[in-house]
């Protein structure tokens, strides 16, 4: 199986490492990996986001706006799993 390739500039969770990790390119050209444990604040933003999203679908009876929501959540889904982060 093949290395994971993280993206530069954007927190990426690493299953191996069990770390969120932030990969920098330096001005010379090389990468530069800085590494947590915690949730990184972009992570964090993501889920309150979600689960206010997930709170308005709940609540919602008008089915355009229903429409709407679920395409707000979806791009918000997309995005967490572009961190590859598990659920």
């Amino acid at each position: 199986m093949g290395r994971r390739l993280f993206t530069i500039d954007r927190w990426n969770w690493s299953q191996k490492a069990e770390k969120w990790v932030f990969v920098e390119l330096t001005k010379s050209g090389k990468k530069k990996y800085h590494y947590q444990i915690e949730p990184p604040k972009e992570f964090i933003e993501l889920t309150i986001k979600m689960k206010e999203l997930n709170e308005k679908l709940l609540n919602t009876s008008d089915p355009g706006e229903n429409s709407k929501i679920f395409g707000e959540l979806m791009i918000v889904s997309q995005k967490m799993q572009e961190m590859g982060k598990p659920s």
